[in-house]
């Protein structure tokens, strides 16, 4: 596996580990929500998809990597602004609070925060994207 499918399922086990928000929302990756169908308007939902893995090469003819993967979480929520809002700030707690790595990657960022609820009827959307740094996957 590489190593940006390696970070999806890390971005996955952190978020649901670490969720202390009333209900854990649906977190998967894009992959996986091809197939059409309803959800209850109840469940919140976060969509991974990998978008650039930059690999620089430094050090003497290049033997270190240090890689660069960049996450989009696709947030949605069906019930009110409110929640929403909780929904996205657990989100960046959970993010902020693990920003050292330890063995899996050198740290984690955030780069942007976008909110689309104006293009959705019924539905809230943000979109947050993340890059892990890893060194030598």
């Amino acid at each position: 596996m590489t190593i940006a499918y390696s970070m999806i399922n890390k971005t996955k086990s952190l978020l649901e580990d670490n969720w202390q928000l009333s209900t854990t929302p649906n977190v998967d990756s894009v992959w996986n929500r091809r197939s059409t169908g309803f959800i209850g308007d109840k469940s919140d939902q976060i969509i991974l998809t990998p978008k650039l893995e930059n690999i620089e090469y430094y050090s003497l003819y290049g033997v270190d990597h240090l890689h660069e993967i960049t996450i989009d979480l696709d947030i949605r929520s069906y019930q009110d602004i409110d929640r929403h809002s909780d929904v996205v700030a657990e989100v960046l707690r959970i993010i902020k609070a693990n920003i050292r790595g330890g063995n899996d990657y050198v740290d984690l960022r955030v780069l942007s925060s976008v909110s689309r609820n104006e293009r959705m009827r019924n539905m809230f959307n943000h979109i947050i994207t993340i890059v892990y740094r890893v060194l030598n996957p």
